[in-house]
Order: structure tokens, then sequence, then C-alpha cells
């Protein structure tokens, strides 16, 4: 294999695995079950959660993710402004993780 393909297979790689992460932050929260609260590190975990309306389910947290159950009525709209940088479908995570039957 020459230094030109092993490059081109390597950046193929690179690429292939930065896209799945943007595709994974692309999927919508479905509204219902649980879902994994996007905030950031330096952040009071606890009381953005609180000023979000969000309840922590997980025994334990990310550095930057914690896994919520969202009131049905939650407003999406207003999670940013009370700390939350995304909410992804808690399903579809424990799908990426290996957990059946989420």
């Amino acid at each position: 294999m020459t230094f030109l393909e092993r490059f081109m297979v390597g950046m193929t790689l690179l690429f292939s695995l930065a896209i799945a992460p943007l595709s994974v932050m692309s999927m919508p929260y479905t509204q219902s079950g649980p879902a994994l609260a996007i905030i950031p590190p330096w952040a009071d975990r606890k009381a953005t959660l609180a000023q979000a309306g969000l309840t922590e389910i997980s025994p334990g947290r990310a550095p930057f993710g914690v896994l919520v159950q969202p009131a049905p009525s939650i407003d999406l709209a207003t999670l940013r402004e009370n700390g939350v940088w995304a909410l992804l479908d808690g399903t579809l995570i424990a799908a990426i993780c290996g957990v059946k039957n989420a």
C-alpha cells in the first residue's frame, strides 16, 4: 500500500468518525421518554436542570451529558436559555450504547 492509499484510508476513517456524532446531534427529541441533556461541564448540573424543568434519572453523569426525564409539556425553545445546549433522544443514545429495549 502506498503512502497516498494509506493517507486516503486514514482520512476516510477520520471523516466517518466525525460524521457519526453530527448525525446523532441532528436527530430531534421526540417529546416522549428519556432524553440526554447536553450541558456545559462547568455549569452547576442540579441548578441548570432545575431551571430547565428537567428531572435527572441517571445514576451517573458524563462530562457533558446527563440522562433526564423531561415533562411532557417541555418547551424545547427555552432549554437553551436555561443552560442546556441540546436535548437528544434518550432511546437513540441507549441503542448506540448497546442497551436493548430502552
